[in-house]
């Protein structure tokens, strides 16, 4: 229970206080506020009051995370919201852009474009209006720990006592700049939401190195049959490897349904995303892209079209994702990460297929980089409906009866739902 007396210490930060939206989850709890500072004053401000007083809170960016914890928490507390925290300063000549956590893709491509720089951040499936900084740090938009020594920098973090560090790569500030993104990116069971669930140090700022906007792309995919087979898998592998391919994604026929994605072909689809600074170089890697699919024995095609929108699955809108909690029908993701080997990943594929619970699951396999895949199966429920709910943890418990079984971890199923 939050008192009216600590209600009026947190307005007198100048923060923004609002009562929690609908959620898509089932798990964890609703939070009592959501606390929306809009400068780096007020926030220290008032998360020094939520330590002095021993509340729990975590944080997020902008309360887009959904299917994973959106707007719920472990416990019964607080969010703090830095959706309002959206300062962006951008270096055009060395394509570097500084972003608080409250900056959106749509918000850094647009001041690109306005200045007519020679970079651009590609968005993820999550859409536009999702925060930059989150994704940078959880979703994988990067490939690893390694990557993200290349592409971020400059982290300014908040710790849970309201102190504020700037901390670099070198030399005793990496230690820290570790312990406050304890793992690569992409969701976890261990953390989320800035690495460690919101429960620990925050990165508040950082500095992102942009990439060059590709001036040439080509969209091949890989058409196949309903069998993940060991050959897709080595080719898959092999154009990784030679980077030739980027932003790759395999799709079960049930994900391409999900998302209203019609075609001719009934298979698996593998899209390939292809591009280069120039025709020549251009043409080059898709004719080495060619090369593998026949020397693999498979069936290259033109893009069949359609993209993989995470709230179109729930029949949301990607342009107005904060309706997506409201929507009568609630979403969990879960997922397997599993090592880039042909053998074991076909073999997986094969027990999905087999299990009643999982064989009509639409699902996708993602690549960390060439030595690692990350399965994904979204799982969508009415959330009215007894019997859809039940539904649902009969699913979840399929699925983690499949990673036992194969002795691999999840990538992460929802930090308010990570012990079931």
């Amino acid at each position: 229970m939050i008192s009216t007396e600590l209600l009026d210490r947190l307005a007198n930060t100048g923060a923004g206080l609002a009562r929690p939206a609908g959620s898509t989850v089932l798990g964890g709890h609703v939070p009592a506020w959501v606390l929306e500072p809009e400068s780096l004053a007020q926030l220290t401000a008032l998360v020094r009051i939520l330590h002095e007083d021993g509340v729990a809170w975590r944080v997020d960016a902008r309360g887009r995370n959904w299917g994973y914890d959106d707007t719920r928490v472990r416990v019964p507390g607080l969010i703090v919201r830095l959706a309002r925290m959206d300062r962006l300063d951008l270096d055009v000549e060395l394509g570097l852009a500084t972003v608080q956590p409250g900056v959106t893709f749509a918000q850094l491509n647009a001041a690109l474009r306005q200045a007519e720089a020679r970079f651009q951040l590609p968005e993820p499936g999550s859409g536009p209006h999702t925060s930059v900084l989150g994704n940078a740090l959880e979703r994988g938009l990067l490939a690893g720990l390694g990557e993200r020594e290349r592409h971020c920098r400059d982290f300014l973090v908040l710790s849970r006592d309201g102190e504020l560090t700037r901390l670099g790569w070198e030399d005793a500030a990496d230690d820290r700049v570790r312990r406050a993104l304890p793992y690569p990116p992409g969701p976890h069971l261990q953390g989320s939401l800035f690495q460690t669930a919101g429960h620990g140090p925050v990165v508040v700022e950082l500095t992102h190195v942009l990439p060059v906007a590709t001036v040439l792309t080509a969209a091949p995919v890989l058409l196949a049959g309903a069998e993940l087979t060991e050959d897709l898998l080595r080719c898959w592998r092999d154009m990784l490897l030679d980077e030739l391919v980027t932003s790759t994604v395999l799709a079960s026929p049930a994900r391409r349904r999900a998302q209203g994605i019609t075609g001719s072909h009934d298979g698996l689809v593998l899209d390939l995303y292809v591009t280069a600074g120039s025709p020549a170089m251009l043409r080059a890697k898709t004719a080495d892209v060619q090369r593998l699919a026949r020397e693999h024995g498979q069936r290259l095609a033109a893009r069949l079209g359609g993209n993989y929108d995470d709230l179109g699955i729930l029949g949301g809108n990607r342009d107005h994702p904060e309706a997506v909690g409201q929507l009568s029908q609630g979403l969990e993701w879960h997922t397997a990460a599993l090592p880039f080997a042909p053998s074991v990943v076909a073999a997986f594929a094969r027990a999905v297929r087999a299990d009643p619970m999982l064989a009509d699951v639409p699902w996708t396999l993602r690549p960390l980089d060439s030595r690692a895949l990350v399965w994904l199966a979204p799982l969508v429920y009415r959330k009215d409906d007894p019997d859809s709910v039940a539904l649902l943890r009969r699913r979840v418990a399929a699925v983690v009866r499949l990673r036992d079984g194969f002795a691999v971890p999840a990538y992460r199923s929802g930090a308010v739902r990570g012990d079931r």
